[in-house]
């Protein structure tokens, strides 16, 4: 692999690492909306437990993706 795309796949990883800090940030705060819910309706619950779901399904992929950048290193 050359340099200059060494040199891209270093960027994308940084982007991804971004993306998934970003994005436990935001699932951070719906754990803890989710939390404070009890009192709330059953079908926000309901979304909010979905919300978690999926975004941690997501980082846990774009985790994938940043060991793989990193085998290519």
């Amino acid at each position: 692999m050359n340099k200059q795309r060494r040199k891209e796949i270093k960027k994308l990883h940084k982007a991804l690492q971004n993306l998934h800090s970003r994005l436990e940030t935001i699932m951070e705060k719906e754990e803890e909306y989710h939390a404070n819910l009890l009192e709330q309706k059953i079908s926000r619950i309901k979304k909010s437990v979905d919300a978690i779901c999926s975004m941690t399904e997501a980082a846990e992929c774009i985790a994938g993706a940043l060991d793989y950048l990193e085998e290519i290193k």
